[in-house]
């Protein structure tokens, strides 16, 4: 007969369907809470990468804001600046002609000897 009888074969048979049984119990709860933990991850994520842009689309927003009453200002004050010049000219035309006149004589010199 061989070093089993067929009892003990039975037996033996009924033990490894029932540990194979087992094993395919705990793989399939493993993979399930495998699965929900997985799930439970990918929500936090999203709700932290949502929030995330939130926070960055009302920093923007301040920072634009910010942006466009800073343009707003400097450009008041180049406006501003300009007018000065512009009447501060007009007021002393003639020293700023000859300021003119006394730098080209200056940078017609130094360019006919070379220097430049």
């Amino acid at each position: 007969m061989g070093i089993f009888s067929s009892s003990n074969e039975q037996k033996v048979r009924r033990r490894l369907k029932d540990y194979e049984s087992e094993l395919n119990r705990r793989g399939a709860q493993a993979l399930a809470r495998y699965e929900d933990e997985l799930e439970s991850s990918g929500r936090r994520m999203r709700d932290r990468v949502r929030s995330a842009g939130d926070d960055v689309s009302k920093h923007w927003n301040r920072t634009r804001d910010r942006l466009g009453d800073e343009g707003q200002r400097a450009w008041a004050m180049t406006e501003e600046s300009a007018r000065d010049i512009d009447r501060h000219v007009h007021e002393n035309a003639w020293a700023y002609i000859g300021a003119g006149v006394a730098v080209g004589v200056v940078a017609g010199v130094l360019l006919g000897r070379g220097k430049f």
